[in-house]
């Protein structure tokens, strides 16, 4: 007899006790506990530490490059080749990735696939004919290094921004300030941060002089001086142009999305090498993780990752995260300038407390005009296009979705998805279709994508009836090959074989982006591992007795066609690392993956 929540398995693959229970996962609240918990796991795994390979087991890479080190004694990896290749271990494999690609593998001794590339005296072999042809190919950096230097002195004018502000009432006063006192202070102050006026000219709104006295001399930093100062952009440009990097413009482009096939951003699991995946078996849009504005202006480099683009992505947009205009503003006007993407997507649904209680995310619902003024400043400081991403609203007792489709129409964005759910349910409960359809109507003429539980094509053609425009985010995890189904209009049926030559895909890819040293390929690894929390929901289509499988349907225990099914459909995350180690050797003695997030999103 099936209980309620549970697939319909056919009779032949069940079992009466579970070979790899997922009630064997590790408790988050401790570690060290490998026994059943018996209150129900949700949320995340916030204390998990990922598995770092030590500083001192890592070859520096100055001299991975055949280069004297520049940080000296402060360089806390090897230095010693010999050392360092006794304790590499063996290669995992005889062919390198980059090498077999680009010609060329940056990692050189480091590379656990080095064999392939290195001579008998350990120097690296470059096939130049081969690394000139494929450059174009390669994944670029997503911001030069100049100004990744200037953003980080806080050199870079963001002109666009600046003018909108001033154009719209938007109080911005204390960056001026800012950009002009440490402009002057490094250029005309003393030693004790004081500056004689009478080299400079200090200017107001007015284009009076309120700060300097017939050439005394005034110390800039100040604040009760420097509130007396009532800036224009336009004014403290003039002062501070000569070393300052002014972002530049391009030509507006145009989207049009609707009936396209949407892979949703997903933090953590919706890297550059998953997207690849997704967009072999059939995506039409991709969009990358979520990246926090504060950071991408402050230039760090790990935000500015989550921004890369593979040249397979046709139609790429990135996701943002702010909490106030100026912040979104400068972020646009930055991708905007440096940046190949073809849409902009502001985050309005994130429910993590982090972002949450920052006043970013699904904060956003209960902050209308806030958030209007936001999409406003964004579209007027960007030629990409711009869109949002929400939910119904953050609790069930306050439904804002609609309302906000209303307004958010009038300030010029691309389009609008809607997960069906609150910040409150998380997925609790299925998502409501019917409340799409009408943040559909309430947002037309504006494309609508619609979010939440699409696992088959079935789904698929239920979501039709309430908006033409589907975006996929957990079904696309759980079965990346969900959009070929959907645009053949059929179940396929998986085999384990085919399954594990996705994966071999996957870490190929893994490899390529993340790099082929260790560092890499754990990495990799990890974020396979993550992916393996979800893909294990898959229920095999041969041993589904009702077809199609439901997203909120836990399966009861069974056992797979062959040995590799079956320790691919286990929830115990010691058989996922046994699987990662199949294909990319195997785990340090003292690893332990826990999954990002505790609960397996079943109802119960």
């Amino acid at each position: 007899m099936v209980r309620p929540g549970e697939a319909h398995i056919k009779e032949e693959f069940l079992i009466e006790k579970p070979v790899t229970p997922a009630e064997s996962l590790p408790d988050p609240r401790n570690a060290q506990n490998s026994g059943p918990s018996k209150k129900r796991k949700k949320g995340q795994n916030k204390k998990r530490r990922a598995y770092q390979q030590p500083a001192s087991q890592m070859l520096c890479q100055f001299l991975i490059k055949d280069s004297e080190c520049l940080l000296k004694e402060r360089c806390k990896k090897s230095h010693d080749k010999k050392e360092f290749l006794s304790k590499k271990g063996p290669d995992l494999g005889d062919e390198c990735v980059n090498f077999k690609l680009y010609g060329v593998c940056n990692y050189g001794i480091a590379c656990r696939f080095g064999s392939s590339h290195l001579d008998s005296d350990l120097s690296n072999i470059v096939n130049v004919e081969l690394n000139e042809k494929m450059k174009i190919y390669e994944v670029k950096r997503t911001l030069q290094k100049e100004i990744q230097s200037k953003l980080r002195s806080k050199h870079v004018w963001f002109q666009r921004s600046y003018q909108y502000f001033e154009e719209n009432s938007i109080d911005f006063s204390n960056e001026l300030s800012n950009h002009l006192t440490k402009f002057k202070k490094r250029k005309f102050a003393n030693s004790d941060g004081i500056i004689n006026t009478e080299n400079i000219s200090t200017v107001n709104g007015n284009g009076t002089d309120k700060s300097s006295e017939n050439g005394k001399d005034i110390n800039l930093s100040d604040p009760e001086k420097e509130k007396e100062h009532k800036l224009t952009a336009s004014e403290v440009y003039d002062e501070i142009k000569e070393e300052y990097y002014c972002l530049q413009t391009r030509a507006k482009k145009t989207l049009d999305l609707r009936g396209k096939l949407f892979l949703s951003p997903l933090t953590t699991v919706g890297n550059l090498p998953f997207r690849r995946i997704c967009k072999e078996y059939g995506a039409d849009i991709t969009c990358g993780e979520m990246a926090l504005c504060e950071e991408l202006v402050q230039g760090q480099m790990s935000e500015w990752a989550l921004l890369k683009r593979h040249h397979t992505e046709d139609i790429f947009g990135v996701q943002i995260c702010g909490n106030n205009p100026v912040m979104t503003a400068k972020t646009c006007e930055l991708i905007n300038s440096e940046c190949d993407v073809d849409f902009i997507d502001l985050n309005v649904g994130c429910p993590i407390d982090l972002v949450f209680n920052r006043g970013a995310g699904s904060a956003l619902m209960d902050r209308a005009s806030k958030l209007e003024q936001m999409l406003t400043a964004m579209v007027q400081v960007s030629d990409i296009p711009i869109s949002v991403k929400m939910r119904m609203g953050t609790c069930d007792s306050k439904l804002t979705g609609i309302g906000l489709c209303e307004r958010l129409k009038k300030t010029g964005i691309s389009h609008i998805t809607v997960h069906g759910r609150t910040r409150q349910q998380r997925y609790t409960r299925l998502a409501d279709w019917e409340y799409i359809r009408k943040c559909k109507e309430a947002a037309d003429p504006v494309t609508l994508f619609g979010n939440g539980d699409i696992l088959s094509y079935e789904d698929y053609n239920m979501s039709q009836t309430f908006t033409e425009s589907v975006m996929i985010g957990r079904g696309a995890l759980i079965k990346p090959w969900i959009f070929t189904e959907i645009k053949e209009q059929k179940h396929m049926d998986m085999t384990s074989t085919e399954r594990m030559e996705m994966l071999k895909k996957f870490t190929r890819y893994g490899l390529e982006h993340w790099g082929t040293d260790t560092s890499g390929v754990e990495k990799t690894r990890r974020f396979m591992l993550e992916w393996m929390s979800f893909l294990y929901r898959y229920i095999p289509v041969g041993v589904l007795e009702v077809l199609p499988q439901k997203i909120n349907e836990r399966p009861p225990y069974y056992h797979g066609r062959d040995e590799t099914e079956t320790l691919m459909c286990s929830g115990n995350c010691e058989d996922w690392v046994r699987l990662s180690e199949v294909l990319l050797g195997k785990v340090p003695d003292d690893y332990n993956f826990i999954p990002k997030h505790a609960a397996n999103s079943y109802s119960k």
